[in-house]
Parts: structure tokens; sequence; C-alpha cells
């Protein structure tokens, strides 16, 4: 019996250990969409921009090295894309940061898988040196001394007394 309820505690914590699993993993995948989704929009329009902006740095070279003067058209045109690309820098800077945090945001909820898969096989394995268990053996002993107190638990025999007889102790029943 006591077997039975020991594995019943067991079945209850993995059960509640799963959905506060769940619950975390739901939150932090919530959160982590919101900021990969952040880093897929501006590395988007990182490449788009970049792709315009080589454009235009290959026209202004062409012109430049055609012109090969210091102030020339060519020369405005391969500023100006110079300019752009440091805005794509920072675009992909930023893009590259958003995914960095969308990473570290699923890390506790890993951490926290691991530490409750190695809980779990501690348990299953030797339930009585399973720090949970030894932290909660106070709790199991005193409801243990409980029920070994009670007369039915601890075998003694218990007779109701019959009405209208004098009253004589119950072990001498």
């Amino acid at each position: 019996m006591e077997n039975t309820s020991s594995f019943q505690r067991v079945a209850r914590d993995v059960l509640d250990l799963c959905e506060l699993q769940i619950q975390l993993l739901s939150v932090d995948s919530q959160a982590a969409k919101r900021k990969l989704t952040t880093s897929v929009i501006c590395g988007l329009a990182a490449v788009t921009v970049a792709g315009s902006a080589l454009t235009t740095a290959l026209v202004g070279g062409g012109l430049l090295l055609g012109q090969m003067t210091p102030l020339s058209a060519g020369g405005g045109l391969l500023v100006a894309s110079m300019i752009v690309f440091a805005g794509v820098i920072a675009l992909l800077l930023i893009a590259l940061s958003a995914i960095k945090s969308a990473a570290s945001a699923m890390a506790e909820t890993k951490s926290e898988f691991s530490e409750n898969l190695r809980w779990l096989k501690a348990t299953l394995i030797s339930p009585a040196t399973s720090p949970r268990n030894q932290m909660r053996s106070d709790d199991f002993r005193s409801s243990e001394s409980a029920a070994a107190s009670h007369p039915v638990a601890s075998n003694e025999r218990f007779v109701t007394p019959i009405p209208n007889e004098p009253s004589t102790s119950f072990s001498q029943r």
C-alpha cells in the first residue's frame, strides 16, 4: 500500500512538473517569437537596402574610375553608397542583437527542463536519496507517526463499548 501512495506522489509531482514546464515553454516561446520577428524585419530591410547600395556603389565606382576626379558625380555616388552601407551595418547589428536575445530567452526553459529531468531520474532511480524527498521526509514522517498512533493503524483492538454496561477499559475486552 505504501508503494502505491509513493508512486502516486511521484506521478502527481511528475504531472505538476510537466504542466509547469509547458507553461514556461509557452511564455518563453512567445517572447522569443516577438524578438525573432524584429530581427527578421531588420534583416530583410538590411538585405534590401544593401542590394540597392551595392548597385549604387558599383555605378559610382565605375563613374569615378571613368572620370578620375576627386569631386565628380561618381565620387558623390560613392560617398552616398558608403552612408547607406553604414545604415545597413547598423540594421544588421540590431538584427544580430535581437537573434541573440531570442536565443537567450529560451536558455531558462532549457536549463529548467534539464534540471527537472535530472530530478525525475534521481527520484525514479533512488527515491530515498532524492533531494526533494529528503526535504519532504519530515512531512512524510510526521504523517506516518500520526497514522501509527491511530488505533486501527497500530493494530490495537478497538471495541465499541456497549451501552448500559459498567465502563471497562478497552484493553480488557
